[in-house]
């Protein structure tokens, strides 16, 4: 193993940023965020990559107070040192090559599939609920420690992964601007459930090739269900989560035709279960979910991209429906010899007819300034995945500063 760096590299970037919820006339967050990253590289060839946050909110409206952070492991919770302040370190891994084969150890990310924010195998890391789905998917998962393994065999790369961190898709709780919990108590006790890091490990295989034009994996993940069963226990007035383990089996697929690239994602999930909307009684079911996805790029200086994508419950409850369809479509421009990005993303979910649209204009200053301003516009009914944060629609401006 490397004793001695031959080389330490370090970078920061920081990210200012305020949001203006229109529609209750308040600021729903003025935050200042510095991520520091250093990479040490060794006589060795291994590579320790370093990465930490540290936020502080002035307004503490996402996520407020000093939470408990129950749906986190012991060794992979913030720090909080007031109300306004946090401090993480997000990813701590190292790199190291043995022969033909590749090592990565540490608290990482790892992703899997083809398809953009809609997630159908990219669910090794649970992700976080603070601003909902609105920023980048990089900053909304939560990194694990965990181990990668790849290796060449045949035609296929082969990776095999282990995750003994059982820390589960985070929500705020009730209160916060974007919780996802109900509290029909009004300061009802959360009980979380949350499986054990090491005999509840993830275990996992993924096959990637390159054959004939197209990007081809095969996949396997035995897992634990990020997204909790949430019950009511009226008699206690308690909010429960409970988690399921399950087999995870699907792929993907991609391939350019000239200036459109075609993009799919299957995946079928052994076990999960699901409560009735109106009756509350519990069923277990599998659960089926594919996203196919087109890009576009035969205009200079233009992206367009859309997807379709369906879950399909193999044993549906009395009162809601076997399945649910959303759909995304993504216009990108670049202008101004590339200094000036605008992007126009809308999610729109099928069933309850409600939606999502981000709006963005981003300028680039200087080598290490970018601008930003924009909005993330909520429509439809209350009870839709979207529509239940219409009243949290907002305008959004900041910089970034990179050093």
């Amino acid at each position: 193993m490397p004793v001695h760096a031959m080389e330490v590299n370090h970078a920061s970037i920081v990210d200012v940023e305020a949001a203006y919820a229109f529609e209750t006339g308040s600021w729903q967050k003025q935050e200042i965020v510095w991520r520091p990253e250093w990479v040490m590289r060794f006589a060795s060839g291994s590579r320790l990559t370093i990465i930490g946050e540290g936020r502080l909110d002035a307004k503490d409206e996402l996520d407020p107070g000093r939470p408990d952070q129950p749906f986190r492991a012991r060794y992979n919770k913030k720090g909080f040192p007031d109300d306004h302040m946090d401090l993480e370190l997000r990813e701590l891994f190292l790199d190291h090559y043995l022969g033909d084969a590749y090592v990565r150890l540490g608290k990482q990310q790892i992703v899997w599939g083809q398809a953009d924010g809609l997630r159908v195998l990219d669910v090794i890391n649970p992700l976080s609920y603070r601003e909902f789905i609105l920023p980048d998917i990089e900053h909304r998962r939560i990194p694990l420690w965990s181990a990668l393994f790849e290796f060449p065999l045949d035609i296929w790369t082969t990776q095999l992964v282990w995750v003994p961190d059982a820390t589960v898709t985070e929500t705020t709780l009730p209160g916060a601007s974007y919780s996802l919990i109900p509290d029909p108590f009004g300061e009802g006790r959360l009980h979380v459930n949350r499986p054990d890091s090491l005999e509840d490990s993830d275990l996992g295989i993924k096959l990637s090739s390159f054959q004939g034009g197209w990007d081809l994996s095969l996949n396997y993940l035995y897992h634990t269900v990020d997204d909790p069963l949430i019950r009511i226990d009226a008699a206690e007035q308690r909010i429960l989560a409970d988690y399921n383990r399950s087999h995870l089996i699907g792929g993907t697929a991609s391939k350019p035709f000239g200036d459109v690239t075609f993009r799919s994602e299957v995946g079928i999930e052994s076990k999960n279960r699901l409560q009735d909307s109106v009756t509350g009684q519990t069923t277990e079911t599998g659960i089926g979910s594919y996203v196919l996805g087109l890009d576009y790029s035969g205009l200079t200086d233009w992206f367009i991209s859309s997807q379709f994508f369906q879950t399909y419950r193999f044993t549906r409850t009395d009162n809601d429906g076997a399945s649910n369809e959303q759909i995304t479509f993504l216009v990108r421009h670049e202008a101004m010899n590339n200094a000036l990005m605008l992007e126009a993303l809308s999610i729109y979910d099928l069933d309850h007819e409600d939606s999502l649209i981000q709006l963005e204009a981003e300028y680039i200053a200087s080598t290490n300034v970018v601008l930003r301003v924009g909005a993330d516009l909520f429509f439809g009914d209350r009870v839709g995945t979207f529509g239940r944060f219409r009243e949290q629609s907002r305008l959004v401006t900041g910089f970034t500063l990179v050093f």
